[in-house]
């Protein structure tokens, strides 16, 4: 089955450019994502409840074409294109009134049991295989990312305000915590072409976070630890070099 609703831009999405933000388009994604399995009665609450276990986002690329402006209206179409054994993979493509794609992502979500902590088969957590779309947007491939380290840019703490309701922090939280690093101005002037975000942890209200982070203009590199364990790695590309 296939997800679709409209929006517009409303003001709270819009950054100091008067478009769409980057967090924005990460809220749509997760929303829709959320709804498209709400509707299919898998949801996070469903799984916790029904099943005993809690769905995560494991890892997220995204592919923005051109940032949409106040108050355009945004068609939005998200569907599970794909499953392994271990692994559900949902696309979203946020397209214009006119059908000109904007922004494109790809979800990877596991199944984890809440007591046992360990990855569980979707199949465990309601899917069944008639729920798939296998009709990919396009060809989102997820990299692979080093494992060395990089020179520490900002510390941060996890408040009570990043938190979901699962009571880890929140996936968009890391994205605004790493996209901090760049002045208002970029991120207003230059154009992101992509980002890539490997979710290696989890982290709780009150633990300190350390940002590193790689910045070449061209392709930036972060990652994100807690007491010294990787619980973020990202890549942001963009278009534009200053």
């Amino acid at each position: 089955m296939i997800y679709e609703k409209e929006k517009y831009v409303a003001g709270s999405m819009c950054d100091a450019s008067v478009k769409m933000s980057v967090i924005a388009a990460f809220e749509i994604v997760e929303d829709s994502v959320t709804e498209l399995l709400g509707s299919m009665h898998i949801d996070g609450v469903t799984a916790m409840k029904k099943y005993g276990a809690m769905w995560v986002f494991s890892k997220n690329v995204m592919r923005f074409y051109r940032k949409p402006e106040w108050l355009e209206k945004l068609r939005i179409s998200c569907f599970i294109s794909g499953h392994s054994k271990l692994r559900m993979f949902c696309d979203t493509v946020i397209s214009s009134e006119a059908g000109e794609k904007l922004v494109s992502s790809r979800v990877e979500i596991c199944g984890i049991d809440l007591k046992e902590g360990r990855i569980r088969p979707p199949e465990t957590v309601g899917f069944t295989e008639d729920m798939e779309h296998p009709c990919p947007a396009e060809d989102l491939a997820f990299g692979r990312f080093g494992k060395e380290a990089l020179p520490v840019s900002e510390e941060v703490r996890v408040r009570s305000t990043n938190i979901d309701y699962c009571s880890h922090t929140n996936n968009i939280e890391y994205v605004r915590f790493i996209l901090n690093s760049y002045p208002s101005e970029k991120v207003c002037s230059d154009d992101i072409a992509g980002i890539e975000l490997h979710y290696l942890g989890q982290t709780h209200e009150g633990d300190l976070l350390s940002i590193e982070s790689e910045l070449t203009g061209s392709l930036d590199r972060f990652n994100v630890r807690s007491e010294g364990k990787a619980v973020i790695a990202c890549r942001i590309e963009w278009r534009n070099e200053q």
